[in-house]
């Protein structure tokens, strides 16, 4: 493939996401569905020849890994404490919630009853641990709710995105040491350790440089900062994305570590915030067109399993909620609402395509079902929480009448 193909090729997947996005803002279809359903209609046309398929499945690994930086990082920067107040704190309990009800219960049934390796068992239920911002947020904009449940599922999906990566590539990164017990315990505990401290210290040493240069492009040097500590944490074996995740709570928590540290100026995080929203959208693009060529809709077998893991995920999360409600009446009336909210999206398809290039085998194996499953529970989701809301007021502002580009990016989870 020649330069003049690669850019006809790029530019066509960047103009199917802003196709993507006008279906969104216009008649509600998500884009993630739309682009996975252009994949897959690529995949069986043979429109785009296989040499072409085969460029973009050596840019995977880069673009997967350039993903998951802008994720973990964006999921942080929106978590505006003056915004949300004190449903920040329940939101991020609700978030570790979903990461623990879905391994605690998933793990057993994937290990003992479809006899999946433990480890693998742990890395699948990781990754099928999301709830869906991109989904969930539009969802609720549709009905009168209060507002300290909205703002605290909203920190939900945010922080849920977060932890979720995290997990998955801790527990992929042991899967792929392929040592003893002893040897993985080292690695885990020198691979967090080395993690922390590095973030840390460049978080500090950056936020510092943010608040006396004042440079205008602060925004495009930070990205690259995101990007220098991730390859430096993968050269020196230090956990990539948690020195990511450190570094990146430092920076959009700016103001409250300034005054501990007693460092003078300002660092606007807004244009962090929307410099991040449109690499993103370049990046996931590509991710959903990419991920649907690759997915075999004719997988039965694979249907079948994701029918009864969707089942599990779906009752799993209404066991969740009302646990949770029962120990904390955090949900009161609208408890069987957002047990209705078991959407699964971005993070899972990205997760999808890290598994491809870092480990062909368990993607081989479980490609097809995670694609279904995440088709399934937007489906159920979506269907679940239409029969739940009509008992709701109908709320003024919707997704299509929102008028900035910022607040449609929001509500997209981007």
């Amino acid at each position: 493939m020649n330069a003049d193909e690669l850019l006809l090729l790029l530019a066509g997947i960047m103009l199917l996401g802003f196709v993507g996005e006008i279906a969104f803002r216009k008649k509600r279809i998500p884009d993630m569905l739309l682009l996975l359903l252009i994949g897959i209609l690529i995949h069986y046309s043979r429109i785009i020849p296989d040499t072409y398929i085969s460029i973009l499945r050596l840019l995977l690994p880069f673009v997967g890994i350039v993903a998951l930086i802008l994720i973990v990082f964006g999921g942080l920067l929106r978590l505006d404490l003056q915004k949300f107040g004190h449903s920040v704190s329940k939101g991020i309990a609700i978030a570790v919630a979903d990461l623990a009800f879905v391994m605690g219960l998933m793990t057993p049934l994937l290990y003992f009853v479809f006899k999946v390796p433990l480890l693998i068992s742990l890395l699948l239920s990781t990754i099928l641990s999301e709830t869906a911002a991109p989904f969930i947020i539009p969802l609720m904009a549709r009905i009168k709710l209060d507002e300290d449940m909205t703002h605290s599922i909203e920190v939900e999906t945010i922080f849920n995105s977060v932890l979720n990566v995290i997990g998955a590539l801790l527990i992929l990164s042991i899967i792929n040491q392929q040592t003893s017990l002893v040897s993985i315990t080292g690695f885990l505990f020198g691979s967090v350790s080395e993690a922390i401290v590095l973030g840390g210290i460049v978080g500090i040493l950056w936020l510092i440089v943010l608040k006396q240069a004042a440079a205008p492009h602060y925004y495009i040097a930070t990205i690259a900062v995101l990007f220098l500590i991730w390859g430096v944490s993968d050269y020196i074996g230090a956990s990539a994305i948690l020195a990511t995740f450190i570094f990146s709570i430092i920076i959009s928590n700016s103001l409250p570590i300034s005054k501990i540290l007693k460092i003078s100026g300002t660092v606007d995080t807004s244009q962090l915030n929307y410099f991040n929203q449109e690499i993103t959208f370049i990046v996931l693009t590509i991710f959903y067109v990419y991920t649907g060529i690759l997915v075999n809709i004719f997988d039965f077998q694979a249907l079948l399993m994701a029918l009864i893991f969707t089942a599990a995920l779906v009752a799993i999360r209404f066991f969740e909620i009302f646990s949770l409600n029962g120990i904390t009446q955090w949900f009161g009336k609208d408890s069987l609402l957002v047990s209705s909210f078991v959407h699964r999206g971005p993070t899972v398809i990205v997760l999808i395509g890290i598994l491809l290039s870092s480990n062909p085998s368990i993607a081989g194996t479980y490609s097809n079902v995670i694609f279904y499953i995440v088709i399934l529970t937007i489906l159920v989701g979506s269907l679940s929480f239409t029969a739940i809301s009509r008992k709701y007021a109908t709320s003024p502002t919707d997704v299509q009448t929102v008028p900035t580009e910022q607040a449609s990016q929001e509500e997209k989870g981007l």
